[in-house]
């Protein structure tokens, strides 16, 4: 049998391809390599940089757990702060030796004779690897196209959030947000008081709740230094988390009937609604822009937007909020579909990614597994599936850090480290039984997603039946709701941990006979 370049290859040195490199080398397995698009580690935290980019989740809780670090300057950490804890992660951990940067990854192929990955890379010779652990991230790209008329036509300026031109003034500027997401809100906040005036587009109203941050004090910094407190926040946050959110969804509430859950849980929705009316009638001074500002849909359908400053801002005489449609972009600026023409200098177009829970993300002939398995035909065909959100039968030797059914976690990279530790637990158990083939067997698959489709029926019924038609990364173009992993925080890290390796097929070669394999879940 041929050997591969390396045992290992991680594709991606974000938050996950770091966890599962430290990972690697805590179980002794140091030939691996980390393949990067880009230049350095960093992940979404390099390629955005932004005005306003920060955190929205407490950054006691957004870091990686064997790096703990006391000395954030504010409990939600500016985006810089965190590219550069990243980068001093890696550093510290000893992972550069192991990076290989700018080397995009264009096709993933499984060779059945040799038993390895080869991984074809743009511009530079082909890698091989034993095991493959993909950590693209979630957000994949920026999506591709604005879905706007005349955008060709435009003499001004377009920035993206993930390519801003750090060098442009916006001081002065006609400036159109487009988006009223995370990164349009951010962006809006951060330009209006600079802006000569400063247009927000918004086409669904989102829910913008109160970001309590402050400089974290020289006290409560000495305090985290101290042995076992920053374990005991993380796993009080855990708890709290799974005591008060993930546990009554996942266990109590899947007990009732659907009648009783779609009545329900539009009531919750209804007093939400009520609270955020109170919070912008106390923030925003203009009744139109107030009403123009209550989302339509459910508070827990979309990520909530967390920002402070983002309704004050709109009571700056230089902001305005557009909830007109855009009919088309002009040479010179933006009409919209009641005729008005606004001339602008930039267009800020925070417009979405393509994420992992879409089908359409996923190309055609660039992940293709045992037998000619190909992962974006079957995910348009049969929806999106794998097993503990990390692997899938067909594609042995291969974990996703970021897969369907698989976010559970405080944050991020809680996440992307319990998704690590179950990939390099089983890479562990393959090299230790000295077999060169592991998979995820078709029972324990098939049982794994219908355990998901019923611990999750709560979650789809509110993502479906009581927010009908929403556009959201909750709800993909298939209607179906393959984000979150209906399971607890503690449960799905004592599973990363503990999981029966009976669910995976080990051998010496590949075994797997594909006309023998259903092509879908039974119903």
């Amino acid at each position: 049998m041929a050997e591969p370049t390396y045992e290992v290859a991680i594709i991606g040195a974000g938050p996950g391809g770091i966890a599962a490199a430290h990972l690697l080398r805590q179980r002794n397995i140091a030939d691996f390599v980390i393949l990067e698009r880009d230049t350095d580690f960093g992940g979404t935290w390099r390629d955005n940089h932004y005005p306003g980019l920060a955190v929205d989740i407490p950054t006691l809780w957004y870091q990686l757990s064997f790096a703990p670090n006391p000395n954030w300057t504010r409990l939600f950490a500016p985006g810089p702060e965190l590219y550069q804890y990243l980068r001093d992660t890696a550093r510290r951990l000893g992972l550069y030796p192991h990076l290989q940067p700018n080397s995009e990854v264009v096709r993933q192929e499984w060779d059945d004779q040799a038993a390895m990955w080869r991984l074809h890379i743009r511009d530079k010779p082909t890698v091989t690897a034993r095991f493959l652990i993909s950590s693209v991230g979630g957000y994949v790209n920026a999506k591709s196209a604005i879905d706007i008329d005349g955008v060709e036509d435009f003499g001004g300026t377009i920035l993206r959030p993930n390519a801003w031109d750090d060098d442009y003034d916006t001081r002065g500027k006609r400036v159109a947000v487009i988006g009223t997401g995370s990164s349009g809100v951010q962006i809006a906040a951060a330009l209006s008081e600079q802006a000569g005036r400063l247009d927000v587009y918004q086409r669904t109203p989102a829910w913008v709740l109160p970001k309590v941050d402050f400089d974290i004090p020289p006290l409560m910094r000495k305090a985290l230094r101290l042995p076992g407190v920053y374990p005991a926040v993380n796993v009080a946050g855990r708890l709290a988390m799974d005591l008060f959110m993930i546990a009554p969804i996942v266990h109590l509430f899947s007990r009732l009937p659907d009648r009783l859950l779609v009545r329900a849980m539009p009531l919750y929705d209804a007093y939400c609604r009520a609270l955020y009316r109170l919070l912008l009638r106390v923030t925003v001074a203009d009744p139109a822009t107030r009403r123009a500002l209550v989302p339509r849909y459910g508070i827990l359908a979309k990520r909530p937007v967390i920002s402070s400053s983002f309704l004050p801002a709109l009571n700056n005489p230089n902001t305005s909020l557009i909830t007109t449609p855009i009919e088309r972009i002009t040479p010179t600026g933006i009409r919209t579909t009641d005729g008005v023409e606004r001339a602008v200098d930039l267009i800020v177009a925070a417009t979405g990614y393509e994420l992992w829970t879409d089908p359409e993300t996923y190309r055609p002939a660039t992940v293709v597994g045992a037998h000619g398995f190909d992962l974006a035909e079957y995910y348009r065909a049969h929806g999106l599936q794998s097993y503990a959100g990390t692997a899938h039968p067909r594609l042995p030797n291969r974990w996703e850090i970021v897969g369907p059914l698989g976010f559970v976690g405080l944050a991020w990279p809680d996440f992307v480290e319990t998704m690590a530790a179950h990939a390099v637990r089983v890479i562990d158990e393959a090299r230790r039984r000295g077999t060169g083939v592991v998979a995820v067997s078709q029972s324990a698959f098939n049982r794994w997603n219908d355990r998901m489709r019923r611990h999750g029926r709560v979650a789809h019924l509110y993502f479906t039946a009581c927010n009908p038609g929403l556009s959201t990364y909750f709800v993909n173009s298939q209607r179906d709701t393959v984000y979150h992993r209906p399971q607890t925080i503690t449960g799905s890290r004592r599973f990363a941990k503990r999981s029966a390796l009976a669910d995976y097929d080990f051998s010496r070669r590949p075994a797997v006979d594909i006309t023998r394999l259903p092509q879908e879940l039974p119903a």
